[in-house]
C-alpha cells in the first residue's frame, strides 16, 4: 500500500447515516480531515461564530451514542457544546430546549431544518423570544421559506442554510438571512459541476441538473464526479466557467415530483404559500404515489378545512387538472433514524 503524504496515525473513517440513501463509509487522510475542520471554522467565522462559544447541536444522538434513559441534553464543557437528542420531540422536550437556549445564551443552534422548524414554531406560538439573538444554522435538508421568514421576521434572529454532506464536508452556504435555495460555494475542497438529468453533459444556465463533486484533497479516497443525489441549477459563474453558486436547490433526484403529463417539477419550491405559511400548520409532507396520484399529509394545531380546500385546489393547478389529490390530516409525521423528516417523497418512480 502506497504511503499517504502527511499522514499521521490512523485513517479517519467518516460515516453517513444512510437515512435518505445508502449507508456509506469514507476514508479520510489526516490533511483531508484537517481541511474539513478548517472549512467548518471558516464558515462559522463568516457568520461571527468562533470556536468554543456556546453552541447547541441537535441530532438523533442515540443513533451515535449510548444515552441514559430520559437523557436528552449532554453538555461538553471542553467544547462548550450542548448536544441535544432531537428524537421524539414533544412540547415538554421542546420547552427544555428553548429554555436552555435562553438561559445559557446559546450563540448558534445547528440542526436539521425540520427540527428547527418545530422549535421555532413552538417559540412563536408561546410568545417566547430570544433576546440575545442566536444564529440558526439549518443543515441536512432544504431550508423552508416559511422557517426563514419566521426566524428573521418574527424571532428577529439570523439564519443560514449550510449545504454539504458527511463525505465532502461543507460545500457552501446561503447568504445570511437569504433564501436557502441559493448556495454560495466555498470551493475549499471540491470542484462542483451540475450535469444533465440523463447524461453526463453540463446543463445550460437555468436548467435543473444533478450536482456532482470532484475531491482531489483526500489522498485516502479520492472522489471523482461523485453524485450527491441533489438537484439544482447553475448560479454565478467565474470567467473560467467555475461554478461560484447554485440556484434552485430542490432536494434529491430520487424524490423529484412529476406532473400528470410527465414533466418534472420542483415541488419543494412550488408548494402553495397558503400551506406552509399557515400558523396552525406544524408539519407537512407531500408524496407522489402513482403517475397521477398524490398524497399531502398535514399536521395541524386545529381543524382547518380552508387549508385542505386551498391545498387541493392549488396542487391540482400545479400538477394537472387530472391529478388525484388526497389530503390526509395526521397528528405527527415521523422522523427517520437520523432525525430528518422527509418533506417531499416520490414512491412512484424509485
Amino acid at each position: 500500500m502506497a504511503l499517504i503524504p502527511g499522514q499521521k496515525g490512523e485513517i479517519h473513517i467518516q460515516k453517513t447515516s444512510g437515512s435518505t440513501g445508502t449507508p456509506f463509509e469514507v476514508y479520510q487522510d489526516t490533511n483531508c480531515r484537517i481541511r474539513r475542520i478548517a472549512t467548518i471554522k471558516v464558515e462559522n467565522d463568516a457568520i461571527g461564530f468562533h470556536s468554543f462559544e456556546p453552541m447547541m447541536h441537535l441530532r438523533a444522538m442515540a443513533h451515535y451514542w449510548n444515552w441514559g434513559k430520559g437523557e436528552m441534553i449532554r453538555f461538553n464543557k471542553d467544547l462548550n457544546i450542548y448536544y441535544v437528542d432531537n428524537a421524539n420531540l414533544d412540547d415538554e422536550k421542546i420547552k427544555v430546549i428553548v429554555d436552555t437556549i435562553r438561559s445559557k445564551k446559546i450563540k448558534v443552534i445547528r440542526g436539521y431544518m425540520t427540527t428547527l422548524d418545530i422549535i421555532t414554531r413552538f417559540a412563536v406560538k408561546n410568545h417566547i423570544d430570544f433576546p440575545h439573538r442566536p444564529f440558526f444554522i439549518s443543515v441536512g435538508e432544504l431550508l423552508l421559506e416559511s422557517l426563514r421568514l419566521r426566524i428573521v421576521n418574527q424571532l428577529q434572529c439570523h439564519v443560514i442554510s449550510q449545504y454539504g454532506n458527511e463525505e465532502n464536508g461543507i460545500l457552501g452556504s446561503s447568504a445570511i438571512d437569504g433564501i436557502g435555495t441559493t448556495i454560495f460555494l466555498n470551493k475549499a475542497n471540491s470542484f462542483v459541476e451540475v450535469l444533465k438529468l440523463d447524461t453526463d453533459e453540463p446543463v445550460v444556465k437555468g436548467e435543473i441538473g444533478r450536482i456532482v463533486v470532484t475531491d482531489f484533497t483526500n489522498y485516502a479516497m479520492p472522489m471523482i464526479r461523485y453524485e450527491l443525489g441533489d438537484l439544482a441549477s447553475i448560479g454565478e459563474l467565474a470567467p473560467d466557467g467555475t461554478i461560484l453558486s447554485l440556484e434552485n436547490l430542490c432536494g434529491r433526484k430520487t424524490d423529484m415530483i412529476f406532473r400528470t403529463n410527465g414533466e418534472p417539477i420542483d415541488l419543494f419550491n412550488s408548494i402553495p404559500a397558503e400551506i406552509f405559511n399557515n400558523p396552525d400548520l406544524r408539519q407537512w409532507q407531500f408524496i407522489q404515489t402513482d403517475e397521477k396520484n398524490y398524497l399531502l399529509r398535514l399536521s395541524l394545531d386545529r381543524d382547518c378545512k380552508n387549508v385542505v380546500e386551498i391545498a387541493e385546489r392549488d396542487l391540482k393547478i400545479l400538477l394537472g387538472a387530472d391529478a388525484v389529490i388526497t389530503v390526509e390530516c395526521v397528528n405527527e409525521i415521523p422522523v427517520l433514524s437520523s432525525g430528518k423528516r422527509r418533506v417531499v417523497i416520490n414512491e412512484w418512480r424509485k
